[in-house]
């Protein structure tokens, strides 16, 4: 299996190894574990300590809000292995998040900048720290790896994902920790004003949040499944072309008959198309025609900057011995697809 890191700008494909993934953990709204649960916009967002003592088992102190989402997120992943396995790896985290930390960015600022001046207190700081998530996260895990937290807007996730395949090809780790967190920050108006979701560019769905992760490394007798294809697009479409359904369907194809060889590619019976929250006209009859499933996972987690990660991990989990393609664009028309197949 090979893994394609691409740009459209001359239609070039680059062919790089596939990524093994070794564990997968998601976390909508609801703040239960690798578990859909039922969930309402108008109650988010949700106290996370619950969550805190049913992963880590203690209370975490002077930790914000967001801190903990994506402490609990990936350690949820790392607990799918044993620590044998974990023991002596060089891990790398790897964060991505669009909007990132803004429930204590805001006070810190706030407090800085009010008239007079303030004086916010040390956690407000720590807090605010636009790292200290994935730092918190490392710190728990023990891992003495690449720390790095990578904000690009709904693209974050995948972003993540092409980073880490890179640190993972260059043998500088052995392990790669990836994840997207992104939390619900009232009001829902003001939050949908940051996303920049308008009808025309998004689907009418309620917001969410979650903290979702894949434990990728290089070892394809222990995975769940493989990361195929990281697959952007550098020229911007515009949005009436974008979501066409017929087009998407196309590169989906074509992507993976440049990672399967024809006989592999015969053997796997499931194909499932993920939408992401941009993908506003989606045609189920059109792709269960050609011989595909629609896995809707955004019931389950609402639109967040990252819901790409709730649902591959998601889909890694609950869809065996399938082909898998993500599809997600940025506003601006920027397109990535992402393709993975499970055991």
């Amino acid at each position: 299996m090979k893994i394609i890191m691409s740009t459209k700008n001359n239609n070039q494909i680059i062919i790089q190894k596939s990524m093994p993934v070794i564990a997968a953990s998601y976390i909508g709204p609801a703040l239960t574990p690798n578990r859909d649960a039922i969930w309402e916009e108008d109650k988010l967002p949700l106290n996370p300590d619950g969550l805190v003592n049913e992963v880590m088992g203690q209370p975490m102190r002077r930790a914000g809000r967001f801190i903990k989402m994506a402490a609990c997120g990936g350690l949820a992943c790392l607990q799918k292995v044993s620590l044998d396995y974990l023991k002596g790896k060089k891990t790398g985290i790897f964060l991505a998040t669009g909007l990132g930390n803004v429930d204590e960015i805001m006070p810190f600022i706030t407090e800085v900048f009010k008239h007079g001046g303030g004086f916010p207190s040390p956690n407000q700081f720590a807090n605010s720290v636009s790292n200290a998530a994935a730092f918190v996260l490392a710190k728990i895990c023990e891992v003495t790896g690449t720390v790095l937290t990578i904000s690009q807007e709904e693209l974050s996730f995948e972003s993540a994902l092409w980073l880490a395949q890179s640190y993972l090809e260059s043998g500088e780790i052995e392990l790669a920790l990836v994840g997207g967190c992104d939390i619900f920050t009232p009001t829902v108006e003001e939050y949908r004003e940051r996303v920049n979701l308008t009808p025309d560019n998004s689907r009418l769905m309620p917001m969410g949040e979650g903290s979702s992760w894949l434990l990728l490394g290089r070892d394809n007798e222990k995975n769940i499944g493989n990361i195929m294809a990281v697959d952007f697009n550098d020229r911007l479409i515009p949005p009436e072309e974008s979501c066409i359904n017929e087009n998407i369907l196309s590169r989906s194809e074509e992507l993976i008959s440049a990672v399967l060889p024809k006989e592999s590619k015969e053997q796997i019976k499931n194909r499932f198309f993920l939408p992401g929250f941009r993908m506003n006209k989606i045609d189920a009859d059109f792709w269960k025609q050609n011989g595909w499933g629609i896995d809707d996972y955004l019931p389950f987690c609402g639109i967040n900057s990252t819901a790409a990660a709730f649902g591959i991990a998601r889909a890694l989990r609950g869809k065996p011995s399938a082909l898998l393609v993500h599809y997600n664009r940025h506003a601006s028309g920027k397109q990535v697809f992402v393709v993975a197949s499970t055991k």
